[in-house]
């Protein structure tokens, strides 16, 4: 049968989605062999013509990003209205999905709705940490189980015993335009500059460099192209030590030392969880002497449950 994929990489501006769907594609592919695959975007609302082609897709997969809130109607990421959720009704299924920060009211009764429309109750959710989890099973979606993000997924115990525990002389960063600590940030640039031999930034979101620019100075750029990441990281030695979560996780996918300067929920529950190699930005003053350690990389991923929610799709 033909499925769906929702693909949080159309029309971002925001690279880190790509890193994301790079692993649920792969996933994809893994699973769906035999299936015809589209992928539909969920920062643009689907046009009424092309939602009634999507009546013979019987799964949608949604994958390993922030998509989850308390309140769908503001600022929501995720475009669905409410003829979607007719034809869409219980075909999603989460891949690793997260909660978009950590918020204390209760879920509002149109996204509690929106959320019970669309979710498959045939088969099992997985989303990317406890809280999460809990948020869900507040909301009565109880058919759910923490895989982690799927970008964590390949990282296991034979690929992180390959990474250098060891600091290089290169240092690649990331910083987060939209989430600042000027002062924190500026000082973490200051103690990667005294460091290591040089620094650069990857760009990731849209207004990364002027916020940079507004920074600091003398620092080198790495394109904003996914493509021009990784080919750094594949020819340069370096560590890499910044505050975008997803760029982090590529590094270390490309057996690359990471320290991810914690901002959000996202990679504080990621430590949680599985262990990821994360320093609180309130913290930033560690860094200098985090730097300097050896940091041998050991996550600790629940293969069962990875392994539960592939068998699901299998014959």
């Amino acid at each position: 049968m033909p499925k769906i994929i929702f693909d949080t990489s159309i029309g971002t501006t925001n690279l880190g989605d790509h890193i994301i769907m790079d692993s649920v594609n792969r996933i994809a592919d893994e699973l769906f062999v035999d299936d015809f695959v589209i992928n539909v975007p969920t920062h643009f609302s689907i046009h009424p013509k092309d939602l009634l082609k999507l009546r013979k897709y019987d799964t949608g997969i949604v994958g390993g990003t922030n998509l989850l809130k308390n309140n769908t109607l503001r600022k929501s990421q995720w475009k669905v209205g409410i003829k979607d959720l007719l034809v869409l009704r219980r075909k999603v299924v989460l891949l690793g999905v997260g909660w978009w920060q950590y918020q204390d009211k209760p879920v509002s009764p149109y996204s509690k709705m929106m959320y019970k429309s669309l979710f498959s109750k045939r088969y099992l959710h997985a989303v990317r940490d406890n809280y999460t989890l809990h948020k869900l099973d507040e909301m009565g979606v109880k058919n759910v189980i923490n895989t982690g993000c799927p970008t964590v997924w390949e990282l296991d115990e034979p690929h992180c015993s390959q990474i250098s525990p060891m600091k290089r002389d290169l240092v690649v960063t990331t910083i987060t335009d939209y989430m600042r600590d000027p002062e924190k940030d500026r000082l973490m640039l200051e103690i990667l500059k005294k460091h290591y031999s040089q620094v650069y930034v990857w760009i990731q979101g849209s207004k990364d460099q002027a916020y940079i620019e507004s920074l600091t100075t003398d620092i080198q750029y790495i394109a904003p192209k996914l493509s021009a990441f990784d080919a750094f990281l594949e020819d340069s030695a370096c560590d890499y030590v910044g505050t975008r979560l997803h760029a982090g996780i590529r590094a270390l996918q490309k057996k690359r030392r990471a320290i991810i300067i914690g901002i959000d929920n996202r990679a504080l529950e990621m430590r949680n969880d599985i262990g990821l190699n994360v320093l609180e930005r309130q913290r930033i003053e560690l860094l200098e002497e985090k730097i300097h350690e050896e940091i041998s990389v050991k996550l600790y991923l629940d293969t069962h449950a990875i392994q539960r929610w592939k068998a699901q799709f299998k014959p």
